[in-house]
């Protein structure tokens, strides 16, 4: 047998080999995680606070904001679209912060469609964003300003 004939038959059997073993395995490469552990249900009786000078961008899978207010908040919830949550240690006067948009989790279990590179669902935008906090001794929900909605 020639020298190119026993290379060829190598990779083709590398090839197939490699074949069954992704297939037997299954290919986690394009996996998106879609559950999670389910989250608090969204608090539709909590006071809604005022909307504060708080701009939220959304570049693909990241949500930033920076609080340009005086105010620190101490632990919260991040809430998107009155449904999805994430807590936040806290957030202090002049801080930025970027949380994951996978991160974010219904009181199902079910994961913001964040989008990406290699997202099996379609994104979804970012239409509200809300911090559950405490303010003057009283659980409430402040309004953050949604300026960028970049879901590339």
């Amino acid at each position: 047998m020639k020298r190119n004939q026993r290379i060829g038959m190598l990779c083709s059997s590398t090839l197939a080999a490699l074949t069954l073993a992704i297939s037997m395995s299954g290919c986690k490469l394009f996996s998106e995680k879609t559950q999670a552990d389910p989250g608090p249900r969204y608090p539709d009786s909590m006071t809604k606070g005022e909307v504060v000078d708080i701009q939220v961008f959304r570049d693909s899978t990241t949500l930033r904001f920076t609080n340009s207010t005086t105010d620190d908040f101490g632990p919260s919830i991040v809430w998107l679209n009155q449904r999805y949550s994430q807590p936040l240690a806290g957030l202090a006067s002049g801080e930025t912060i970027e949380m994951d948009l996978k991160l974010f989790v219904d009181e199902f279990g079910e994961t913001f469609r964040a989008g990406g590179f290699y997202a099996q669902r379609v994104p979804a935008p970012v239409v509200l964003c809300q911090l559950e906090t405490e303010l003057d001794g009283q659980q409430q929900l402040i309004g953050f300003v949604v300026v960028e909605n970049n879901m590339d």
